[in-house]
């Protein structure tokens, strides 16, 4: 389940921040507060380029559908090449069984929060970092878990 992703606009600001400037954007390493989500559509961003406009993220609500916190000791950074950085998930990441509501899950996104915060990817709220549209769409039926393979989910910085 390779998917394409994209920075948030937040992001890259905070990193072009912490850089250049000092962290001057209060921007702090989320390490073990990194939550992964499912979204059912997204409205107004590119996968390759990122916002065309103030994106709107549909967060999958499926009967026990909750994001899924990954630990910093569950990321592994790939080796590095001129023209891409990656790092990829260690382990599986599972979602709880669906208690009744169908979703079909379009993409993935990271985030700061784990819940009740609305999303964001300009700064202020649910910080997204980053959005990426799966391979093929999958539809969550009552019983059925959504699963990310161990090493499935990859992050890039191009």
């Amino acid at each position: 389940m390779a998917t394409a992703n994209a920075a948030t606009t937040f992001l890259e600001n905070r990193l072009l921040s912490f850089i250049f400037k000092n962290n001057a954007a209060s921007f702090s390493s989320p390490g073990d507060s990194i939550y992964i989500g499912l979204a059912t559509a997204v409205s107004n961003f590119n996968d390759s380029t990122g916002e065309s406009g103030d994106p709107v993220i549909t967060e999958a609500n499926f009967t026990n559908y909750t994001r899924k916190q990954v630990a910093a000791a569950a990321w592994t950074l790939t080796a590095e090449s001129a023209d891409t950085q990656s790092c990829k998930n260690t382990n599986e990441i599972d979602f709880p069984a669906s208690g009744g509501t169908s979703n079909t899950i379009t993409h993935v996104f990271v985030t700061t929060v784990d819940t009740g915060t609305s999303l964001d990817v300009v700064g202020s709220g649910g910080n997204v970092l980053f959005i990426g549209a799966l391979d093929t769409s999958k539809t969550i039926a009552t019983g059925d878990i959504f699963r990310i393979n161990a090493l499935n989910l990859t992050i890039e910085l191009k």
